[in-house]
Order: structure tokens, then sequence, then C-alpha cells
């Protein structure tokens, strides 16, 4: 799982990010020690900036931002039951907890997807409406999400492979409204271009890569929200 956060780095993260993503964009070979040079920072500098970001390392930002995928390796095929297992074998709890931390923060929540993942955000909206004292809107409709995005508003876009739509217009008008904007793909795919504040990434395990986005399944997603929903109840019990 691969959780891309650029909403809270310090004014000199934001200075090597944005030197050293221009830098690696064109050159994937370039060494930590030479980007901290490059930067005038230390090494580990560089290296607790890749992980405050998301990435497990330094060759996984660069991969990244050169537009490369950071999962290049074949996998068998295999059925939905046993990508599935894979998936719960390799569940990290530190998403959920991540997730979590991000929604306590809004008071309105905007869930919105297209497709079966329409069905996928009509679900949680539900689960979260009963389980929560936020105000939470699920939409399908780009001008009707971004009419109620404000300052206090969290929007929630969920995909499976983030190509269904572009999102492109939807997160240009709630933006302009002062929104937040968290993207949650099911499949790792490259999104170095997402205007996105957060970026979660439920799993390294993809569907078929025959079937096209509509036809493929929101299990993951089911399994990852009751998962909030039980971290957010316990919450409350406390």
């Amino acid at each position: 799982m691969i959780q891309l956060d650029t909403k809270h780095l310090t004014k000199l993260e934001e200075e090597v990010h944005g030197k050293l993503s221009e830098v690696v964009a064109t050159n994937d070979k370039l060494k930590i020690i030479d980007a901290a040079k490059l930067c005038e920072v230390s090494p580990s500098k560089v290296s607790k900036l890749v992980r405050k970001l998301g990435f497990d390392n330094f060759k996984q930002y660069k991969l990244y931002f050169s537009g490369q995928q950071i999962y290049t390796e074949k996998r068998k095929k295999s059925s939905e039951i046993d990508r599935l297992m894979q998936f719960l074998e390799n569940f990290d709890p530190a998403l959920v907890e991540n997730f979590v931390s991000v929604f306590q923060k809004y008071k309105k929540i905007i869930i919105y997807g297209l497709g079966p993942s329409f069905i996928s955000a009509e679900y949680f909206g539900y689960k979260l409406t009963v389980s929560s004292d936020k105000n939470v809107t699920v939409a399908q409709s780009e001008d009707f999400a971004s009419r109620l995005a404000d300052e206090n508003t969290l929007l929630i876009v969920l995909s499976v492979t983030g190509k269904f739509s572009s999102f492109k217009n939807l997160f240009t008008e709630t933006k302009k409204n002062g929104a937040t904007i968290m993207l949650v793909l099911e499949e790792y795919v490259n999104t170095l271009d997402s205007m996105a504040d957060y970026i979660f990434y439920l799993s390294k395990f993809n569907q078929d890569s025959d079937l096209l986005p509509f036809e493929k399944t929101r299990t993951v997603f089911f399994i990852f929200i009751e998962e909030v929903i039980a971290r957010i109840s316990g919450g409350r019990e406390r």
C-alpha cells in the first residue's frame, strides 16, 4: 500500500521536493547523495522527506516522479479470490489510521464516485452517517459536488484505477472553493499530475488488465470501508 501526502511539508521540504521532483523527471539515475548535495541538505533529510511523502525509499520517489510505474513486476494471472487473499495477507492497518486522522479534521464530507464506484460511495456514505457526527453527502455529479464544497470540506473520490473518468475539472472547481481532496484508488497507478492533497493506494495486487474499469470488482473498497467504520466506531466508544 502507498499513501501520497503532499499537504504537511515544511517550507524547506517543499523547496527540496520542488527541486528534486523536477530533476528526477529527466534523471531517474540520480543518487540520493547527489540529490542531497544539489539541495544543500543531508541525505537523511532527503530520505525523511520521501518517507513523509509516502514512499518507502528514494528509488520509489524517482520512479514516481519520472512517470514510471513503481510496481513493474509481472504477476501470473489468478482468480479474484487469490488476489483478495494476497491483499488481506498484506493489509496495512496504518492506512486506515491515516485515513481516519485526515477524515476527523473536516466537518463536511463529500464522497464522489462514478459507475460501480458510486455504489461503493453510497454504502460508505450510509455507514459514515450512522457512525460519525459529520455532514456526509454522496455525489456522482461534478457540479453538485463543486457547489457543496467549501474550506471545511473533505472531498473523497473513489476509483479503482483512476481511468474511468478524468477528475481534473472536479478537482479544479472544488479547489477554488477551498476544499481538501482525497483520492482513494484500489490499484496503484502513477498519479503524478493529480491535484489531490492525499492519495491512498489500497492494493498493489491489480485485477486482470483485460477488464475495463467498470468491469472490475469493488471488493477491496468494501473491505477498507468496513475497517474505517470499525476504527471510527471504536474511537467514539472510547
